[in-house]
């Protein structure tokens, strides 16, 4: 069936072919591209094509495409009184004609190829000069011996030759050694010439790629068709830049694209759409196949540990993803069903973590994962756009807005006597914020970078506004014992946490200290004495921190607090474990402690 279609494409292409060039030579149009959807590895391209026509079968020819087209995209929208029954791409080799600045290398190496020619005879002479002299002396040699034997030797006549030897030798050697200066100059000249020659030469020969539409007409006239294709070499990125208003109530945002743009062919005055999806030319969804299971003995070591089942859980996603994208590219039906199977494989995975995890251990791998890349969002900027084919990265807007903020302050002190500045935006524009990074300026100075995660409408999101140099906060362990009851041993702290205030105004801090921490409650028992001062009540806090020991308090710290004066906390705790034993940090689990203490900083900053 698939070879019968094939034949039958192939004879209908022939066909129209013949009809127009029946009709006429092929039609040769440019056209103009008008608009560009972006994605993040890919472009699609609508190019407007207008042409003068002729009633019936004819073949028009698109000529210019980009460099980088990806085969097999090309797909048309036909206007009014047009019909378009098959397009394709074409791609031929063609030659520009010599420059001349190519014809001038050319005469002047013909000339050093002259000198060169002329210089190897003049060395050739010159090595039969040599050799004249080579049988000069081995005829007179001999005969001088034969004459002084004989007593007729003529003397004067023997030292004219000798020095005439000798001289014409000396005059040979010289011109050797120039005729060989000579050939090196004139080597080095020919070779500087033929790169020069080779640069510019270098595209002259190239490749081209056409569209080739085979079109019919209603009636003679102007049509209009719209021509779309897939280039690569192209992409785009979200950047940000945060600006703190005076009056600390807003923060200008501005969500910027750095595009990357080399395609082979200008954007000029285009609608540029900017997307996460990815280019989807096929229509049809992926197919569902079964899911089968079997039983099988447990593995503990791959349940309900969340930090080593975050990775496995990424990886599926992006399983799943890549193989969704290569199946929407409109390929044939074979590899379509290949892909859409690897589709089906990566859910059995993702399900079989369901049947084999519980629901909280699910729900907090996801969150640990932080999966983005099924999101879909789609920005149109306002106005035409242009974008050159160049190697290095432009920027265009895609949305300024002032979004309303809270500042506070966090303070450390365990980690560090800085005291850094925080704002909780809430995002009220019309459009979700994608992850990236974030350039933060406040009261008109750059004060750092830092990232945000992505964002949706309505949501809030917290970001760092650098250390407040007029604030200070300090901690400080003043009274410890120890004592044996029993079995048990039990230590005591008490400690002193201060915050130091220079401005003129009062701020609110948001202080953070902990308590030791063991998962197995029944070996460490801690115990947090009654506070004077309460921990924060913020749910966010109380739902994902407190648990683990982290202790928040939201203060106000006065004007001019320093020294004596400084808003000081004191707390007292407990810790009681077997006698045996004595109290250390865990380590053995670092792995796991570490990806959970990124998932909470990740929880921080989307509230």
């Amino acid at each position: 069936m698939g070879h019968h279609s094939a034949s039958v494409c192939t004879a209908f292409g022939l066909l129209l072919t013949v009809c127009g060039l029946a009709n006429g030579a092929p039609k040769a149009v440019v056209g103009k591209v008008t608009g560009v959807t972006l994605y993040r590895g890919e472009a699609l391209v609508t190019r407007a094509v207008a042409f003068p026509a002729d009633k019936g079968s004819q073949e028009v020819v698109v000529s210019d495409l980009p460099q980088h087209i990806v085969e097999g995209s090309l797909f048309t929208e036909a206007g009014e009184g047009v019909e378009v029954r098959a397009v394709r791409l074409r791609q031929r080799a063609v030659g520009e004609e010599p420059r001349e600045e190519v014809r001038k290398l050319d005469l002047q190496m013909q000339e050093l190829a002259d000198k060169l020619q002329l210089n190897q005879k003049n060395q050739e002479l010159s090595a039969k000069k040599a050799a004249y002299l080579d049988g000069l002396e081995g005829f007179v040699a001999p005969t001088a011996k034969v004459e002084l034997s004989s007593g007729v030797l003529d003397a004067e006549a023997l030292e004219k030759i000798t020095v005439f030897s000798f001289a014409e030798r000396q005059k040979i050697a010289a011109e050797q050694i120039a005729l060989l200066k000579e050939q090196r100059t004139l080597a080095e000249q020919t070779s500087l010439l033929q790169n020069k020659k080779s640069e510019l030469t270098s595209g002259t020969q190239r490749i081209v790629n056409e569209a080739i539409l085979f079109v019919e007409t209603q009636a003679a006239g102007a049509v209009s068709v719209r021509l779309n294709y897939l280039v690569s070499h192209c992409g785009w990125s979200p950047t940000y830049t945060f600006r703190a208003a005076n009056d600390r109530k807003n923060v200008a945002v501005e969500f910027n694209a750095l595009v990357q743009q080399m395609t082979g062919e200008n954007w000029d005055n285009v609608t540029l759409t900017l997307s996460t999806a990815s280019p989807a030319l096929s229509a049809a969804g992926p197919g569902l196949a079964p899911f089968y299971v079997s039983l099988s003995r447990p593995t503990p070591d791959t349940q309900d540990k969340p930090a080593s089942l975050a990775g496995t859980y990424r990886e599926i996603k992006q399983r799943q993803q890549s193989a969704q994208e290569a199946a929407q590219k409109g390929l044939n039906f074979q590899d379509t069903i290949g892909f859409n199977w690897d589709v089906n494989a990566a859910a059995n995975d993702e399900q079989t973590l369901e049947l084999t995890n519980s629901k909280d251990v699910l729900a907090s791998i996801r969150r640990e994962a932080g999966d983005d890349s099924g999101l879909s969002i789609s920005y149109l900027l306002e106005g035409s756009v242009s974008l050159a084919s160049r190697s290095d990265q432009q920027m265009v807007r895609i949305m300024k807005n002032a979004l309303p903020c809270g500042f506070y302050h966090v303070a450390t002190p365990v980690l560090a006597s800085y005291v850094y500045r925080e704002a909780e935006l809430k995002n009220t524009s019309n459009d979700d914020l994608l992850a990236g990074p974030v350039a933060v300026y406040l009261d008109g100075r750059f004060v750092g970078r830092s990232d945000i995660p992505t964002v949706a409408r309505g949501e809030s999101f917290v970001v760092g506004f650098g250390a407040d140099p007029q604030l200070r906060a300090k901690r400080e362990l003043i009274d410890k014992k120890e004592s044996v009851q029993g079995g048990n041993r039990e230590l005591s702290f008490k400690y002193r946490v201060a915050v130091e205030n220079y401005k003129k105004e009062a701020v609110a801090v948001r202080l953070f200290d902990r308590l030791p921490y063991a998962d197995k409650g029944g070996d460490v028992r801690v115990t947090l004495a009654e506070l004077k001062l309460p921990l924060s009540t913020d749910p966010a806090y109380l739902r994902s921190e407190r648990s683990k020991g982290l202790l928040r308090w939201d203060i106000d710290v006065a004007a001019e607090a320093i020294a004596e004066k400084a808003n000081v906390l004191e707390y007292s705790l407990t810790v009681d474990f077997d006698r045996n034993f004595q109290l250390s940090a865990a380590g053995v689990q670092r792995a796991d402690q570490q990806k959970e203490f990124e998932e909470m900083q990740r929880g921080r900053l989307k509230k």
